[in-house]
């Protein structure tokens, strides 16, 4: 009887250590729509993972409860705009969204379109408000750089000194690690961007034997920039060649050896976290071989901390994602009949999956290819067409040009542009019966895609 009241207690215990976040959302101007707040599941991969999906009332609010462990940095991406906020463990929030900014269609054919970044209206039912912390470091170093490139002041360095110095006279030091941190690491971005203070320097100041602050954006921001092409600039220094070997053979263990020779590197966490923002970043140049690559991901998803294992996961998948001979992203889309089909639905035949817009003059005369195209192949080949155009539009063309294959609509998952990383419309893929690329990306239809089409074993 002990044992089981025992073990009612550590239940309830362990309910309660639960950090529940109650955020309730104010947003008039999206009254109906659905509304997905999405954090990063790392900083090199920026890898998007849902926390939490809410439908607006009549009213204009909705309420939702997410569970976090940490700080952590919350956007909701709606066509033109980005809203962002933070949200912390055991808090009680009101979040507004005021503004609402649809795509035209030209925006909607580029795929480049950057979404403008505003921070939401945040209060807090009771305590410090986290939020307006942030966002006020966030717009004073905004000031600054802004200040430096309207007065044309680049190269002055007393002017820069001088806006470095008003910068870190106007941070409070704050109750909040993550806030003191956040700060800290806003100043030195400014000395990176201002080149205030030699690469080398920073690096030891910032980042040499301190924790790796896997979810501070300010942190992983000023990361990022420092560390870009480090593996490439690490062949131009001593051991350079031995290092480029020790890359180009995957060998994990050798790569450490060279690059903790460095204080900057000592730290095996941190110096793991490097290795997989360079891997990463590095697979599709011609740098380094992509295979050695891959097996380092692979070897530290093996052999490093529980983060870094699994940040090794997401750079892997995210790496592998449109190589060839490996499994494309999966989805489910709605085609013209209301009906879900994933990629798994055309397993067992060859599929030329292409990317589309009705709007566009190039996808028009691949149109007319492609009619050709399916009636000669379409026994064996099934073709695909996901197009970002209104269901109206698209039923009106494929009635006009009595077009017969499967057309597919990415409303319900416009994210599926950006894992498949297309770039300009048409864009197309080819892959096998057992549902792996072929061809990434594969030829279009002006191209020589017949010739690889009549090749193909049935």
């Amino acid at each position: 009887m002990k044992t089981f009241l025992l073990f009612v207690c550590l239940l309830v215990s362990v309910s309660s250590m639960r950090s529940q976040t109650h955020i309730r959302i104010s947003a008039p101007k999206y009254k109906g729509d659905v509304l997905t707040l999405c954090r990063y599941d790392n900083y090199i991969t920026k890898k998007e993972k849902k926390l939490a999906e809410c439908k607006i009332d009549s009213a204009g609010n909705s309420s939702v409860i997410v569970d976090i462990d940490d700080i952590q940095y919350v956007f909701m991406h709606y066509e033109k705009l980005i809203y962002y906020f933070f949200v912390e463990p055991n808090s009680d929030i009101n979040v507004t969204f005021s503004e609402k900014e649809l795509l035209d269609e030209k925006e909607k054919l580029n795929p480049f379109f950057e979404p403008l970044s505003i921070s939401a209206s945040v209060t807090a039912t009771k305590g410090d408000n986290l939020n307006q912390q942030l966002i006020d470091i966030d717009s004073k170093s905004d000031d600054a750089i802004l200040a430096v490139a309207k007065n044309k002041k680049e190269n002055d360095r007393h002017f820069k000194d001088s806006l470095l110095t008003v910068f870190k006279n106007s941070l409070n030091d704050s109750d909040n690690e993550f806030v003191n941190d956040y700060a800290k690491y806003r100043v030195a971005s400014l000395e990176y961007l201002f080149k205030l203070k030699p690469l080398k320097n920073l690096q030891t100041e910032y980042f040499a034997d301190k924790p790796v602050l896997y979810t501070n954006p300010a942190y992983c921001e000023l990361f990022n920039h420092i560390n870009d092409k480090y593996f490439l600039h690490r062949t131009q220094q001593a051991q350079g060649n031995a290092f480029r070997q020790a890359v180009n053979k995957g060998n994990l263990v050798e790569i450490r050896k060279i690059l903790s020779q460095n204080d900057y590197l000592s730290n095996k966490d941190f110096c793991d976290f490097l290795i997989l923002q360079n891997a990463c970043n590095e697979f599709y140049d011609s740098n380094f071989s992509r295979s050695a690559l891959l097996e380092i991901v692979n070897s530290v998803a093996k052999d490093a901390s529980t983060e870094n294992k699994i940040i090794a996961e997401d750079v892997r998948s995210a790496i592998v994602n449109l190589l060839a001979g490996y499994s494309p992203p999966d989805f489910e889309l709605f085609d013209m009949q209301g009906n879900k089909k994933s990629l798994q639905a055309f397993f067992g035949k060859y599929v030329y999956l292409g990317f589309f817009s009705v709007n566009s003059y190039g996808c028009i005369k691949d149109f007319y290819l492609m009619k050709q195209l399916a009636k000669k192949f379409g026994e064996k080949i099934s073709f695909v067409s996901i197009c970002i155009d209104s269901k109206d539009d698209i039923e009106n063309f494929i009635k006009e040009e009595q077009i017969n294959w499967t057309f597919l609509l990415c409303d319900n998952s416009k994210d599926i542009i950006k894992e498949y990383d297309v770039r300009t419309f048409p864009t197309y893929y080819l892959i096998d019966k057992n549902g792996k690329l072929l061809k990434s990306p594969a030829p279009s239809p002006s191209e020589d895609i017949y010739q690889i089409f009549e090749e193909l074993k049935d």
